[in-house]
């Protein structure tokens, strides 16, 4: 017989129309006209032969009885006036059908899981008042009349939680695990160690928790700033705190998987045990962010450690997934230790790269014979794929394709979406983060099935992260904020059909924000944010276009930088922004109301004799395109804040022509580069101007060479260039990649980023 879900799609389209808001969103809504109203009659029931549901339907009573101060027992068997959990074993393992009429409510699954799931779009349906802490006096419990039928598409659908770098209260997690699993989450992917911090007890070795839980100092600000607090930090888990920890996460579906990083950021493990390490020197727990050098060493007692360590995790954990890392694992410390040198000649490993796979393979084997599975970041890629293992793409799609390629089950979790330390807004008014840009659209828009792969090579993708590394994230209020409503958007990737409609999703969800008010959740309101689009006039002046993904409101701006308020000039899409001469717009949204939402975007426009203008150039970014065809003459000049504006050229020169239409007279050319070390990008060499009025032949009027000085803070270096009085068509602007990044750098030895942003004539 077939699954009754094969035609959950057919009314799919009445979704579009539903007054129903649910995320994330269910296969298939069909909404009726009536409703369901609880009164004190109002029975939690489970059929006679689903009494394996009572929990979940206990689950609900408990909701309704904090939210009503009366008791809520549950009964066994159908009537009228009741919410129901029955048994429908035709349905697939995590779907549901919920369906209410004015008489009473029936939650159908094959087993309590579906139940859960039903559950938590009941819960939706419910004014967003139930969702609350306390008592609610004046509540009304109605449910509009519907059907809803509904499955997951992936079955891995999970957040990552660091809490390696800072540690995170039990209290935080346990809230955690309940707000994810209200969204269909079934994945809390803790990690638990790195160089920093070592965060859960293992018995036999208790200087892990005495030693390599604590670091003396944490930094402050970003990694280039080298600032530090001062102050030790620390904490671990309890095996007791992590049992139940794990109990209370089984109970609402989700499957917590730990991760104990290996063979890289291992040094807080090195510091409490030095014998691990390649030289046997002591060192101190790790204090500074980023790829520690040194990394275990692969002898026989580190493997001991590891598989002891392991012995302990797998006998706490149920998971089927162990997480072994397998990322950012430096080769320094193997390529000058005579041991690992020798062991590479003895296994006919040709580089580190293959010693890493055997060191991977070695802890395969070993949780494998335990019954379980490993998970490793995409590196685990170089040197040979493990037999067993399941990879965690995170450098894009590329090591996900390739191990799908090879029949290995992937998780896509690429920085590029599922990142959620990078900013979700303007940085100048987001709290301090590691960097990069995600707004929820873009996490949103993620499909984690490739076109590259074949029908039967997409089955080994398994589902979706997303992972929240804690660099600069010491509090669970912060965390909250970083996650949501992000993990919102990697909840109806990883449950809902592929079919996307941002739109829909953006109303549906300025709607649960009130539900994650009553959750107490402190969500990021940077969806309201404005975004500025810019195009010519005839006169090739900037002509900026002002837009949020809310429409309800209002937009207001000003034209000299201040922070807008309720008198502000209001933006109309029929009146777009002409810009004439140099100035900074500011903006906002606003609701009906005057309740300003978001943070305040803005842009400075500088105009010159190339603004507006074409241009070519010798080689076309790929990656950093400033966001529109003409970027570098748009009038928007880059700041410090954020990447979005720049064009960047990896390992490249950056050869600019520009075509100013006639011969055109002028004697300054403005250029701004970007320097940023620890992102990689650093300023040019030198930089060389020449003109010409064929485009063929051309005349070099001033070349200048900026130094090698290398400096680790972030800034801007904004060159005014006087060049004489010249009349020409054309100007060619080269200037010089710095090339291969210095001696101590992270990334030493691999291509410079160069960043430009906005070139001027006068």
């Amino acid at each position: 017989m077939k699954k009754i879900f094969l035609a959950f799609l057919i009314s799919f389209g009445a979704f579009a129309q539903s007054t129903i808001s649910v995320i994330p969103k269910p296969q298939s809504i069909v909404q009726g006209k009536g409703k369901f109203v609880w009164n004190e009659n109002t029975q939690i029931a489970v059929s006679d032969d689903n009494l394996e549901a009572k929990e979940v339907a206990e689950q609900l009573a408990l909701r309704i009885k904090i939210v009503t101060n009366k008791q809520q027992n549950v009964v066994t068997g159908k009537g009228s006036n009741r919410i129901l959990f029955s048994k429908n074993n035709q349905i697939e393992k995590e779907g549901y059908v919920l369906k209410v009429t004015s008489s009473g409510v029936n939650i159908e699954a094959s087993n309590p899981i579906g139940h859960f799931y039903g559950l938590q779009t009941l819960l939706q349906l419910f004014p967003t008042e139930v969702l609350s802490s306390s008592y609610q006096s004046k509540l009304i419990l109605s449910l509009p009349e519907c059907t809803i039928k509904d499955q997951p598409r992936f079955e891995y659908r999970g957040v990552m939680m660091d809490v390696g770098r800072y540690f995170f209260p039990v209290s935080f997690i346990k809230k955690l695990v309940d707000v994810i699993a209200a969204h269909k989450l079934n994945v809390l992917h803790l990690h638990l160690t790195e160089d920093q911090g070592w965060r859960i007890e293992i018995k036999k070795y208790p200087r892990l928790t005495e030693v390599g839980s604590i670091r003396k100092e944490s930094m402050l600000g970003h990694y280039r700033d080298q600032k530090y607090d001062g102050k030790p930090h620390g904490g671990f888990y309890t095996q007791d705190e992590i049992r139940d920890l794990v109990a209370y996460a089984q109970r609402k579906f989700v499957t917590i998987v730990p991760e104990i990083e290996m063979p890289g950021h291992a040094l807080a493990a090195i510091a409490a045990y030095p014998e691990l390490g390649c030289t046997g020197e002591q060192y101190e727990v790790g204090t500074k962010w980023g790829v520690e050098e040194r990394v275990y060493c692969p002898n026989e007692k580190t493997f001991e450690f590891l598989e002891n360590v392991l012995t302990e995790v797998i006998d706490i954990f149920p998971s089927q997934y162990i997480h072994i890392g397998g990322d950012e694992c430096p080769k320094t410390a193997w390529k000058n230790s005579k041991f690992c040198q020798d062991l590479m000649r003895k296994e006919g490993l040709k580089d580190e790269h293959e010693l890493q796979s055997y060191f991977i393979r070695r802890i395969d084997k070993f949780v494998t014979s335990k019954g379980r599975k490993i998970i490793g970041w995409d590196e685990i890629l170089e040197g040979g794929l493990s037999p067993n293992a399941t990879v965690m793409s995170w450098r894009g799609v590329e090591g996900g394709i390739t191990a799908a390629k090879q029949k290995h089950d992937v998780i896509m979790t690429p920085n590029s979406h599922m990142y959620l330390d990078y900013y979700q807004g303007n940085p100048a008014t987001e709290p301090l983060a590691i960097g990069g840009f995600l707004p929820v659209e873009k996490t949103y828009s993620f499909e984690p099935f490739s076109p590259e792969l074949t029908e039967e090579e997409s089955k080994y993708i398994k589902g979706v992260q997303a992972n929240l590394w804690t660099e600069y994230i010491s509090k669970p209020e912060l965390a909250e904020y970083m996650l949501f409503p992000r993990t919102l958007a990697t909840a109806e990737i990883g449950w809902s059909s592929k079919e996307k409609d941002f739109s829909d999703f953006g109303t549906r969800m300025t709607k649960h924000f009130e539900r994650l008010n009553q959750m107490a959740v402190n969500y990021s309101t940077a969806y309201y944010n404005v975004s500025f689009a810019t195009e010519k006039n005839k006169l090739n002046q900037p002509l900026v276009s002002l837009k949020s993904n809310d429409p309800s409101g209002i937009i207001r701006y000003t034209l000299d930088g201040t922070k807008p308020n309720t008198k502000s000039l209001v933006y109309t899409d029929s009146k777009k922004i002409a810009v004439t001469g140099d100035r900074t717009i500011a903006a906002a949204y606003f609701t009906k109301a005057g309740k300003m939402l978001g943070s305040v975007t803005s842009k400075s426009y500088v105009i010159s004799k190339s603004t507006g203008k074409s241009y070519s150039l010798a080689t076309e970014p790929r990656r950093y395109t400033g966001g529109e065809k003409y970027a570098l003459t748009n009038g928007i000049r880059g700041d410090i804040n954020s990447n979005e504006p720049w064009v960047g050229f990896s390992g490249t020169n950056f050869d600019f022509t520009l075509d100013l239409g006639q011969k055109t007279f002028f004697s300054n050319v403005s250029v701004g580069f970007q320097g940023a070390y620890s992102s990689w990008i650093m300023p040019p060499k030198n930089i060389e101007i020449l003109i010409s009025n064929d485009n063929i032949s051309y005349k070099s009027i001033k070349k200048m060479e900026l130094g090698n000085a290398v400096k680790t803070e972030n800034f801007v270096q904004q060159l005014n260039i006087s060049i004489g009085n010249n009349n020409a068509r054309y100007i060619k602007i080269i200037a010089e990649n710095y090339g291969k990044l210095p001696a101590g750098h992270p990334g030493q030895g691999t291509p410079a980023w160069l960043f430009v942003d906005e070139i001027s004539v006068r």
